[in-house]
């Protein structure tokens, strides 16, 4: 009799991948480590590098269904030993072994991997991350670490943050399964046999300014299981098509089932809400804060529940993200709220393949939910955030509504921007001290990152405090904050305060740079050329009015000329504008970026608009000093 195939065997992750090999043609082997690469001190094609991967291979048996994984790290300086703690996406059955090797007194003295350096953690059924701690890592330290389990690999990454020497990935021929497979990255890998690819010599990836994430862009091929076909099992899709993914999802007890139960603890907050909510927006806003309330966010990105049911996490009173949303989309559901999960790859896993349906990919889910005639995806992971706004782990692009019909790909990208308003309101005196109020308005996004940092200090008067010792001659001698717990409102900061060393004296003149502390003092575009996008995950608006009186015998010797820059379609906007009058210089300035991404091909462009806005507000307002 024919039985369902247990996704055990078929959907496993199998990120990264084996280790070792000097640029010679030699067979490798765990375990089998030369003197010479324990007495290897630099990597001469990067002498910076902290370690180095000598060698990974992975290998995928199509005849018994197994894959092993192996990989070879060489640790050249104390800023490597972070290549110690090796994180691995397998079954509950994988099995591992590790081994650190060290030069002591000539000889290669050996330590084994534990069993009590394994963590592991379920991401959902059958799907599993490791993490492996491997002991006595020091400089010089050579380590192998070896990993099996039944099952077919997920992505195979030739390129990391430092560099490789031999990376290689073969899939033995297979007739039970088919898979798609999806090559991406600057360096193109190497096929030198069937199903069997190679780079040699990839360089570490460096990581530049304002990137999604480096998982879109390093050299690798990911691999997803189309259907499966074993003998004795039914035949299955995986990642044949969303509509194949959306119901296998829905069988899961981790994600469908767990919206079938009755989940009828719930009821007695979908009266609270009906009792109070006078509409559809209110509703929903007040089912978001609700859930906010019951379980709290423990940092874990994934696509399916950790407890059997949605009941026990309500007891253990913290979740992760498929805990809290799949339990939102229950209690919405209750509210006759039309509802569907909406599953994605988080912002640092990388984005989702634009044509391709992929199912390893996925680590976190939204609720979908249609308010007052239109839908919005709803996120209740974040005490610091309103209803309507996504955090920045959910900012990556789009994701995929499961609506048991076709299912549908949806837009993330944020309609709110960073939103900052400036005012400076001073004057000098006779020390040469400027004295007055300083004030901002921080909404949406802005508002969001003050929150965030805001959580790091244990009181309003410890965060001025810290305002005091980040800014060299700022104090300050009263404030308020408002509107911290008020997230429906924008940030508002007061602060009364005296500020040296901006008026810089040379002769009979005085210097005055008025960005004073809004100042973007180096262009965060460095290289000449990129090779992918600018992401600056949400359009900016920077706007502030700066307004210095100046004692009667100051006269302005020379104002900076109006500036307005302007990319192509609006896309970034600077302008900046002196006046002076009654004694009274203003500057008004603008700062916009009206587009999230700007291609590589326009990189030129982005580099030299921030390269002028940095020129720009470096000139200073040069004032006469008159006897």
């Amino acid at each position: 009799m024919k039985k369902e195939l247990s996704i055990t065997i078929i959907v496993l992750m199998g990120l990264l991948i084996s280790t070792h090999a000097l640029a010679k043609e030699k067979k490798i082997k765990f375990g089998k480590v030369s003197i010479e690469e324990v007495e290897m001190k630099i990597y001469e094609l990067d002498t910076s590098a902290t370690a180095v991967i000598l060698y990974e291979r992975g290998y995928y048996d199509g005849i018994n269904h197994q894959y092993v994984q192996f990989r070879r790290i060489k640790i050249l300086k104390k800023e490597g030993y972070f290549m110690a703690d090796n994180k691995f996406y397998a079954s509950a059955t994988s099995t591992f072994k590790g081994k650190t090797y060290n030069l002591e007194n000539g000889k290669i003295v050996e330590s084994k991997l534990g069993k009590s350096s394994i963590f592991k953690e379920k991401m959902w059924e059958y799907s599993y991350v490791y993490n492996v701690a491997m002991p006595d890592v020091k400089v010089g330290s050579v380590i192998d670490i070896e990993m099996k389990y039944a099952g077919f690999p997920s992505i195979w990454y030739f390129q990391k943050s430092i560099p490789v020497v031999k990376s290689e990935i073969e899939l033995g021929d297979s007739d039970n399964l088919t898979f798609r497979k999806q090559i991406g990255g600057i360096i193109r890998p190497k096929e030198v046999g069937r199903n069997h690819w190679m780079a040699v010599n990839v360089p570490a990836f460096i990581s530049e300014a304002y990137l999604s994430s480096d998982k879109n862009y390093r050299t690798r091929i990911e691999f997803d299981i189309s259907e499966t076909h074993f003998p004795g099992y039914y035949p299955m899709e995986y990642a044949y098509s969303w509509k194949s993914i959306d119901n296998l999802l829905d069988k899961r007890s981790s994600f469908g089932k767990a919206l079938i139960w009755s989940n009828s603890f719930l009821n007695k907050y979908v009266k609270e809400i009906e009792a109070t909510a006078g509409n559809e927006t209110e509703k929903v806003k007040m089912a978001v804060e609700t859930i906010k309330s019951l379980v709290e966010y423990n940092g874990s990105k994934r696509v399916g529940i950790s407890e059997d049911n949605l009941s026990i996490v309500l007891d253990e009173k913290e979740g992760n993200s498929a805990d809290i949303n799949l339990m939102l989309i229950a209690l919405l559901r209750k509210l006759d709220i039309e509802t569907y999960p909406l599953v994605m790859s988080s912002r640092s896993n990388g984005m989702l393949h634009p044509v391709n349906p992929s199912l390893w990919k996925l680590d976190y889910v939204l609720a979908y939910a249609k308010v007052d005639g239109k839908f919005m995806p709803l996120d209740a992971t974040s005490d610091l955030l309103p209803y309507d706004m996504l955090p920045i782990r959910c900012l990556n692009y789009n994701g995929q509504v499961l609506d048991g019909k076709g299912t549908q790909r949806i837009s993330l990208i944020p309609q709110k921007k960073y939103a900052k308003r400036t005012y400076y309101d001073l004057s000098i005196d006779d020390n040469m001290t400027l004295t007055g109020k300083v004030s901002f308005k921080k909404a949406a996004y802005a508002a969001y990152s003050f929150r965030i940092d805001f959580e790091d200090y244990l009181s309003k008067q410890d965060y001025v405090d810290n305002l005091m010792d980040k800014y060299d001659g700022i104090a300050i001698t009263d404030f308020s904050i408002e509107n911290i717990n008020e997230l429906d409102k924008p940030i508002s900061e007061k602060y009364d305060a005296e500020i040296e060393d901006v008026v810089i004296m040379m002769d009979n003149q005085a210097y005055i740079n008025m960005f004073m502390f809004e100042q973007i003092e180096e262009n965060p575009f460095k290289s000449e050329e990129r090779k992918y996008p600018v992401d600056f995950t949400y359009t900016r608006a920077n706007v502030g009015t700066i307004r210095i009186k100046l004692p009667e015998n100051f006269t302005v010797a020379e104002l900076p000329d109006p500036v307005n820059i302007t990319l192509p379609e609006k896309a970034a906007q600077f302008s900046m504008m002196y006046q002076f009058s009654n004694n009274v210089l203003t500057l008004n300035y603008k700062l916009l970026i009206n587009r999230v991404v700007f291609g590589e091909d326009v990189y030129a462009n982005i580099k030299e608009f921030y390269g002028l806005v940095v020129s720009n507000q470096s000139k200073p307002v040069i004032i006469n000093i008159n006897e």
